[in-house]
C-alpha cells in the first residue's frame, strides 16, 4: 500500500533534513507528518513503525514483518526506533543493514513457525461484488491462521448468538490469551470494531465472522464507508473468524493490498410481489349500490375535507 511505501520515505527525508534524531519516537513524527498539516493520521503514525520493526538481536519483530514484509526500522528501546537504512550511513552500510535485518526476520519467522506465502495476483473476476480474493480457489491454507479452541463452557456461552457476536467474543478471547492483562481492548468507534493497545502500541481490528469453516470470500463484505477507509488507511487489519459455531474456530488476519481488495457494490432493496388475491382483495366479491342515482352531498367528498 502507498502509505507503507511512502511513510518511511518521509521519515528518511526528516532525517536528511536533520529535524529528527537518529533514534526517534513516534510522538516526534507528529509535528511534521500528522494531519492536517502532514499526510498521515494519528493512528497511522502510531501503527506503522510498530508493524515494521525488528530488534537488532533478531528476538522480536512487528506483525507485518512476521507476516512476510521487510523490516524498515530497528526497535532499540521501549517505543524508540531507528531507520535500518539511515541517511547518516553511506549506501554500502545501508544495504548491508537492510540485508542483515531481512536475514534476522527470516530466521525469526522460521524459528517461530511463520511461513510466509508471497502474494498471489488478484483474481480478474471476484466471486461476487464486494471483497475480492487473491485467487479463485479461496483455500484457507494459503493464508496464515490462528486456532482459538473454546472450552465447553465458552462454547455453550455462544449458543444462540449471531455470527458477528460470536466472532467478536472469539477475537477478544484470542487477544486476552495473547497479551493477558497488558492489553487494553476497547471499541474503536472510528471505522474499525476494536482498538487494542499494548505497551504504547496500537492495533485496530475489523472483525468479520462466518459459520463456514473456510474464509468464504463470497460472503465477505465491508458494510460501511468508515470501515472501508480504515482498512485502506494501513493501520487496520481484518480478523476473519471462521467456524464461529464450532469448538475450534480460527482467525485469519488479512491485510488490504496484500490479501484482498475492495470493490464498490450496488444494492437494491428486494420486496415481495403480492400473490394471488393479495393484489385485488375485492376480486370475486359481490357489489351492491345503494341509491346509485342519488346526488352526493358536498360534505361526503373526502377531497373537500
Amino acid at each position: 500500500m502507498a502509505v507503507r511505501n511512502t511513510f518511511f520515505q518521509h521519515v528518511y527525508n526528516l532525517r536528511e533534513q536533520e529535524v529528527l534524531p537518529r533514534i526517534w519516537e513516534r510522538s516526534q513524527l507528529r509535528e511534521y507528518l500528522q494531519k492536517p498539516t502532514g499526510p498521515f493520521s494519528h493512528n497511522t503514525i502510531k501503527a506503522i513503525p510498530s508493524n515494521y520493526y525488528i530488534t537488532k538481536t533478531g528476538s522480536e519483530m512487528g506483525y507485518l514483518v512476521r507476516m512476510g514484509d521487510d523490516p524498515k526500522v530497528w526497535l532499540v528501546g521501549r517505543g524508540q526506533y531507528e531507520l535500518i537504512a539511515d541517511p547518516d550511513d553511506d549506501a554500502v552500510t545501508q544495504e548491508a543493514a537492510t540485508r542483515r535485518a531481512a536475514r534476522l526476520a527470516a530466521e525469526l519467522r522460521a524459528r517461530k513457525g511463520h511461513h510466509h506465502e508471497p502474494p498471489v495476483a488478484f483474481a480478474d473476476r471476484p466471486e461476487r461484488p464486494g471483497l475480492q480474493a487473491e485467487s479463485e480457489s479461496g483455500k484457507p491454507d494459503l493464508y496464515p491462521s490462528i486456532p482459538v479452541p473454546l472450552t465447553p463452557s465458552e462454547h455453550q456461552t455462544l449458543t444462540g448468538r449471531l455470527a458477528e457476536q460470536k466472532a467478536m467474543y472469539i477475537v477478544n478471547k484470542h487477544l486476552k490469551d495473547k497479551y493477558g492483562d497488558q492489553a487494553e481492548i476497547e471499541e474503536d468507534r472510528d471505522g474499525a470494531d476494536l482498538r487494542v493497545s499494548v505497551d504504547g502500541q496500537t492495533e485496530r481490528i475489523e472483525v468479520e465472522g462466518t459459520e463456514s469453516p473456510t474464509l468464504a470470500w463470497s460472503q465477505l463484505e465491508v458494510s460501511s464507508q468508515k470501515s472501508h477507509d480504515a482498512l485502506r488507511g494501513g493501520d487496520t487489519s481484518m480478523y476473519r473468524v471462521v467456524d464461529v459455531s464450532g469448538t475450534n474456530p480460527r482467525i485469519y488476519i488479512l491485510t488490504h493490498g496484500q490479501h484482498f481488495t475492495m470493490e464498490p457494490e450496488t444494492r437494491w432493496i428486494v420486496k415481495r410481489v403480492p400473490l394471488g388475491d393479495e393484489r385485488y382483495p375485492l376480486r370475486g366479491e359481490p357489489y351492491r349500490y345503494d341509491h346509485p342515482y342519488y346526488p352526493v352531498a358536498e360534505d361526503d367528498w373526502e377531497a373537500l375535507e
